[in-house]
């Protein structure tokens, strides 16, 4: 089933909100100083941990149980990644045109497709899972944060 999913973030904010019908249902709230975030999707929770100084990995807690439920594996290209979850499985997220406007996480039939700008967007899943829904949404801003510090060095 088709989930059509919205969000918007502000000028100036490093919180994205989440809309379904126009109704909010969840927020995912960027560090000021870190790859790190918190964020809640229908009522599910989840902290996005980053550590490792080159070869950086995300843990994905799910704040109910206090237990990392998954990993973000990063391509040093910037333009990649796999999230592994602890039973195994794996998804893959990558852009899908050239500008880094639209991207995809998929495992063979099953995708979730983005597309936004800085300031707003849309999720169309055909995967009814939070978790995945929200890490890729995280993912898209943790490659923008390091494409801007790379533009600034």
């Amino acid at each position: 089933m088709e989930k059509l999913i919205s969000w918007k973030r502000g000028i100036f904010s490093r919180t994205y909100t989440f809309y379904s019908n126009s109704l909010e249902i969840g927020f995912l709230k960027i560090g000021a100083w870190s790859n790190n975030a918190k964020g809640s999707i229908n009522g599910k929770e989840y902290e996005f941990i980053t550590k490792g100084l080159f070869k950086q990995e995300t843990s994905i807690i799910d704040c109910k149980i206090s237990s990392i439920v998954g990993t973000i594996i990063y391509n040093s290209w910037k333009s990649k990644a796999i999230i592994k979850l602890v039973d195994g499985t794996e998804y893959n997220w990558q852009y899908t045109n050239f500008w880094h406007t639209k991207w995809s996480l998929n495992k063979e039939l099953y995708f979730i497709n983005y597309k936004g700008s800085c300031f707003k967007g849309e999720i169309v899943s055909y995967i009814s899972d939070e978790l995945l829904i929200i890490s890729g949404l995280f993912i898209s801003n943790y490659y923008s944060q390091k494409n801007a510090a790379a533009a600034v060095t």
